[in-house]
């Protein structure tokens, strides 16, 4: 019976367990480390206390053979929990160490009835040790519930059964069936209940953990979106090289640091010559891997400061801070003589494409950025008549 068929962290009513194995493995490997620390504990105080109370075994029945046999009952036990305790570790499982100390358990009560054969004088303190035995199991031994409850259930049956073998009348037998079951019935529904509250307080940490994985994941994912649409507000989607709207921005800024600072600043324009050729004979697609190309070849060979845009079909613009024009023209140059000797894979193609490139310089008159351009178009198409496959630097 659970609370939720269909929820993974829906809980077993009688067994204090996840219904769902996996989520109960879960749950104990995230307490794996507490629980194993608390076992060990409690069965080293346990294995202490068992040598313990061969002292007043010693005392009422002195050097004797029911003491010997006691003792040996007592050595047996502890070196079994010792054991157990030293098979422990960290990583170790602990649903499975619960088994084996359930086994120990039965063993225990077991050979604890001896007393009532031993000290028959004692019955009631060992009848109240028993009592004490059973909740301590029930409510601090970190085992499983549904463990916990058969070495708890054991003890009751075996002691009654003792008790009977003995010659207990029926009406000690039934008082002591309801003075058992007091502190069973009790440490039972205390111990389900721990265990309910601790896998409840599981499910809630799990839930909460995956609210915040998922929201973590979700800011990544809008983060990621919002670099990725900040790169397609400021880039041209085919080449990869700044658009109009963002190069036109950091052309202005680089236009006040160069007057502010009175440096030189050159500017280029590239345009493919007989671009149209390749796309009417080769198709659009291999156009456009012939700009691709083109633009990564101009970022491979210009510095991270130059500032290298689309201006638009097959011409580009490129920005050179602290440069002058003669030293353009030899940037342009090697622009020219790297793109000509650079095979393009369009297709079935293999291509090879020239460029005009015209080039301008920042003056003292210039009002704005267009003023620049201007002139380096000028000269772009001077460098067209001229026959192409050039560079031009502006009169001006």
């Amino acid at each position: 019976m659970t609370t939720s068929s269909k929820d993974e962290y829906s809980l077993s009513t009688w067994l204090g367990e996840f219904a769902d194995r996996e989520t109960e493995r879960s749950f104990q490997r995230h307490f794996q480390q507490i629980t194993n620390r608390q076992l060990r504990i409690v069965l080293m105080v346990w294995a202490v206390l068992l040598l313990l109370f061969a002292v007043p075994d010693y005392t009422a029945l002195g050097a004797t053979r029911p003491f010997y046999f006691l003792l040996t009952y007592r050595v047996a036990i502890a070196l079994a929990l010792l054991a157990v305790i030293l098979c422990i570790r960290s990583d170790t499982d602990s649903s499975k160490i619960s088994y084996t100390v359930t086994a120990i358990v039965i063993v225990g009560f077991t050979g604890f009835m001896l007393l009532f054969v031993y000290r028959p004088d004692a019955t009631v303190w060992i009848v109240g040790v028993i009592m004490i035995q059973i909740i301590a199991l029930l409510m601090f031994v970190p085992i499983r519930f549904v463990c916990a409850f058969a070495g708890g259930f054991y003890a009751v049956v075996i002691t009654l059964g003792t008790r009977w073998v003995m010659g207990s009348s029926r009406e000690n037998l039934i008082g002591l069936f309801f003075l058992l079951m007091l502190p069973f019935v009790l440490g039972a529904a205390t111990a389900l209940r721990m265990a309910v509250l601790q896998r409840r307080q599981f499910t809630y940490l799990s839930k909460t953990e995956k609210i915040n994985r998922e929201l973590e994941e979700e800011i990544d994912r809008r983060h990621k979106l919002e670099l990725k649409l900040k790169e397609l507000a400021s880039t041209d989607p085919l080449t990869g090289l700044y658009n109009r709207r963002e190069y036109e921005m950091l052309f202005s800024h680089e236009i006040e640091r160069a007057r502010r600072t009175n440096s030189p600043l050159s500017v280029c324009i590239v345009d493919l010559d007989h671009f149209k050729k390749v796309n009417d004979t080769h198709g659009h697609a291999a156009g456009d891997e012939v700009l691709r190309r083109t633009a990564d070849l101009l970022r491979s060979k210009l510095r991270s400061m130059d500032i290298v845009g689309r201006l638009g079909g097959e011409e580009f613009i490129i920005l050179l801070p602290e440069t002058r024009i003669d030293q353009a023209s030899l940037v342009g140059t090697r622009l020219l003589e790297a793109l000509s000797t650079t095979d393009i894979q369009a297709g079935a193609a293999m291509l090879r494409v020239t460029a005009t490139i015209g080039i301008s310089q920042l003056i003292p008159n210039d009002r704005d950025f267009n003023m620049i351009i201007q002139r380096a178009d000028a000269a772009l198409y001077k460098g067209k008549e001229g026959g192409r496959n050039r560079v031009e630097i502006s009169s001006s």
